[in-house]
């Protein structure tokens, strides 16, 4: 994991401790979807 991947995850743990159960399942919401898009994009971009 690259130092920027590992601050990202530092600066979402701390995040959480702050977060409502709604807020949290939004947070997860958005990230599902974001890897969704990403997955798909990898898919269209790379050669058959």
């Amino acid at each position: 994991m690259t130092a920027q991947e590992q601050k990202i995850l530092k600066t979402f743990e701390q995040a959480f401790q702050h977060m409502t159960p709604l807020e949290k399942e939004k947070l997860l919401l958005f990230g599902e979807g974001m890897a969704f898009m990403a997955e798909k994009q990898f898919k269209q971009d790379k050669p058959a």
